[in-house]
């Protein structure tokens, strides 16, 4: 391959007259060597390197003399190049693929030429494509803790003086400043009112339990006011406090919930409420397990509230006229994958919880389930506001019913009746009520609005089944978030639009713009956040309930969030329940493709280590499996049976069935269902939903094995690669009609 300089040299040889060469015998000069296949056309195959290095690290060069390119194939460069001087293109091995090289290097046999020509292209970086334009550390937290100026710590004397419980730290933050938390902890307003996750709160005597992990955005407080007319007797705050001048008061308490040992169980999120690496000896500890942040970092990111968003939320919950005493309001918020269409809907459900004293939420995305784990469609009633990513609030849910699957492409005829059964009772037993005389909230008790979250499936039939939704909600707010296509080139900037009712449906449109991807943390995708709430739904505890909580078995119980999780021990080592199947369970059901051929001999293999969906129905509604005849002992099942009714049937929750005995006809269920639920469910519902790697494992063995079992010898569990029939991923055929093909 010839160089740049050798090149060069050989078009001025052709043009001048050639001088004679200096003879061997002469020791002063060195002769310039002329190969002989330069006067003829060059040949294809690649010359032997003569510095003695590999043709592999060779590159093919096109030499074009005596003229220079002004554009390329990708990007646009200046002609830097003066006096027709040669240009060598770097190429690939095929000329059909596009040049990848974009830096000229000279042979290392010419590095003193080089130096006396100074090409200006031997060290010019050209990028081909276009480079995403990396965000600058931005300033998190302006405030600058001092203490006994704007940090206070108070003993557990001075907090129970003040109306507060544990050792507190008190914070006064002035309006400029702002305060970035990372961690769990208690935050209580004592004076002013502040704004944190796009809600503002006013001083009360409610502690709101705020989760800021690093696999979420972390809240920013602000504040918003400073006026101590309406909460100056709220709280005794001491004259040390007291006398401070500045903004907002704000009471930090740490949390005692153990939610940070789910990082232990499932190993992705381990450590996410504690600073990274490279921000422990720079941040500021305000309490135990609560860390001041200062700056942004590429896993530390801030929520930041879009102004479309701010504008919608701000029309969204203005009371409204005299004329309309009793706002009947249904929100439905749509939108793509990974635009911020679940994080909006929470943000909505906060502010609405500021005006109306419980907010009903529909859950219609079951992949990514904001209240319940995935393959859920379920009817939550929200009472406070919630501060967290998914998997820090699980709940039971107000009704539900098992779809099984993190998408409804296997059922699309259940999911459909599942929500419209959820609408209806929404509309008759949640909707309206009798006000509340004697409750000292005034916020608005006799009417609850409803939240609808859609799935991010907006294309085929995911597009039909959401307008099919839509249509069943009746909503009088549509919120939909454009994002960018998630292949290929991004489309224009949409227009943002507000107030728009000429829409066929008479319903406020809203089209909002997603959330912008430089503040999305690319640590954890969507698989590792389902996995983490399946896994957070197994290991919470849930407050206890007797069965004097309702006076009927048909009366639905009130929802109930998880305050703590028992992480201390993984799912194989807790204690599980005990039941008689023959007694407890009815009938058993598979969803799914490919379960309509199970065969009833084959159902014990099949339930044995499954999540399974518990399903309370009205007695009379579903057909009962009588046991076979020859007296065998079988589970109530019968190929190819019937799904729930939604109409009469809930699911109250899953279930992981750890093993189910040959002999005998008990089995072994691990749920955090609490037992007086747990008896009312009389079926079982089997879908493709299954448990994670992460809960087959035991963290807490230290020889990588499973409950004392070495790991090459534990069941349903295989290290390395898979072998045998059946040992490659499943894949299943789907063969669904688009509505163009019928």
């Amino acid at each position: 391959m010839l160089s740049a300089i050798a090149a060069r040299r050989a078009a001025q040889a052709a043009s001048k007259q050639p001088s004679p060469l200096p003879t061997p015998s002469s020791p002063s000069l060195d002769p310039i060597p002329e190969p002989k296949r330069n006067s003829n056309p060059p040949s294809k195959r690649k010359p032997s390197s003569g510095n003695g290095k590999s043709s592999r690290d060779s590159k093919k060069a096109k030499i074009v003399p005596g003229r220079v390119p002004t554009t390329a194939r990708y990007f646009e460069s200046k002609n830097t190049i003066e006096g027709g001087e040669d240009v060598i293109m770097l190429g690939s091995s095929s000329d059909s693929e596009p040049d990848i090289q974009a830096k000229l290097v000279l042979d290392s046999s010419d590095d003193s030429e080089a130096e006396e020509t100074q090409n200006p292209l031997a060290s010019t970086e050209l990028p081909l494509y276009p480079q995403p334009l990396r965000s600058e550390p931005s300033q998190l937290s302006t405030f600058k803790p001092t203490r006994d100026l704007n940090v206070f710590e108070l003993s557990a004397d001075e907090a129970s003086a003040t109306g507060l419980r544990n050792e507190t730290s008190v914070i006064s933050i002035d309006r400029e400043e702002t305060l970035a938390l990372l961690g769990t902890y208690a935050l209580t307003v004592l004076k002013g009112s502040v704004s944190i996750l796009g809600v503002t709160l006013s001083a009360s005597k409610e502690a709101h339990h705020v989760f800021a992990p690093r696999s979420a955005p972390i809240p920013i407080l602000r504040c918003t006011s400073s006026d101590v007319h309406d909460d100056s007797n709220i709280y005794s705050l001491p004259p040390r406090v007291r006398n401070n001048h500045g903004g907002a008061v704000v009471a930090i308490q740490s949390l005692d919930t153990d939610v940070e040992g789910l990082g232990r169980v499932c190993r992705v999120f381990d450590g996410v409420f504690e600073p990274s690496r490279w921000q422990r000896s720079s941040v500021e500890v305000i309490r135990p397990g609560v860390s001041l942040v200062t700056h942004s970092t590429r896993d530390v990111l801030p929520f930041v509230l879009p102004e479309s968003w701010s504008v919608a939320l701000s029309a969204a919950e203005t009371p409204p006229s005299s004329e309309d005493p009793i706002p009947l309001s249904v929100y439905v918020v749509k939108g793509t994958k990974k635009s911020g269409k679940s994080t909006f809907a929470r943000t909505l459900l906060n502010r609405l919880l500021a005006r109306f004293q419980r907010v009903a939420y529909l859950e219609c995305d079951v992949g990514q389930s904001e209240f319940t784990p995935g393959g859920l469609v379920a009817l939550n009633v929200i009472h406070n506001p919630v501060f967290g990513p998914p998997f820090t609030h699980p709940s039971l849910p107000y009704r539900a019913h098992y779809v099984g699957a993190t998408s409804p492409r296997c059922s699309p005829a259940h999911y459909l009746a599942a929500v419209q059964a959820l609408l209806e009772t929404y509309k008759l037993e949640v909707q309206t009520s009798m006000p509340d005389d004697e409750s000292i909230d005034t916020r608005v008790t006799d009417v609850t609005p409803l939240v609808v979250n859609t799935m991010g499936w907006t294309k085929g039939l995911g597009a039909d089944m959401n307008a099919k939704i839509e249509e069943l909600a009746e909503p009088t707010h549509v919120f939909e978030i454009i994002g960018p296509e998630e292949k290929g080139w991004p489309t224009a900037p949409p227009a943002y639009d507000f107030y728009d009712r000429s829409a066929p449906s008479k319903a406020f449109q809203y089209t909002l713009e997603a959330i912008s991807p430089n503040l999305t943390n690319t640590h954890f995708n969507a698989v590792d956040q389902r996995n983490l709430n399946i896994l957070s739904y197994f290991h919470a505890i849930f407050p206890p309930i007797t069965s004097t909580s309702f006076s009927s078995p048909s009366t639905p119980i009130r929802q109930m969030t998880a305050t703590k999780w028992e992480t201390s021990h993984p799912l194989c080592a807790r204690y599980p329940y005990e039941v008689d199947w023959s007694q407890a369970f009815d009938q058993v059901i598979l969803i799914g493709a490919g379960y309509e051929d199970v065969i009833p001999s084959e159902i014990s293999n099949v339930l044995n280590g499954a999540i399974v969906g518990l399903v309370e129905y009205e007695p009379g509604s579903e057909d009962p499996v009588y046991p076979d005849s020859s007296g065998a002992r079988e589970l109530p099942y019968a190929q190819g049976g019937d799904l729930p009714v939604p109409s009469t049937s809930t699911c109250h929750g899953l279930a992981l069935i750890r093993a189910i005995s040959p002999s005998s006809s008990h089995m072994h269920i691990l749920t955090p269902i609490p037992p007086a639920i747990l008896a009312r469910c009389r079926m079982i519902v089997k879908g493709e939903l299954e448990l994670p790697i992460w809960g087959m494992l035991d963290f807490t063995d230290a020889n990588e094995g499973v409950a004392g079992v070495e790991k090459g010898r534990v069941p349903y569990l295989q290290w390395g690669k898979s072998e045998g029939l059946g040992g490659e991923r499943r894949r299943v055929r789907r063969n669904l009609m688009r509505k163009a093909q019928m």
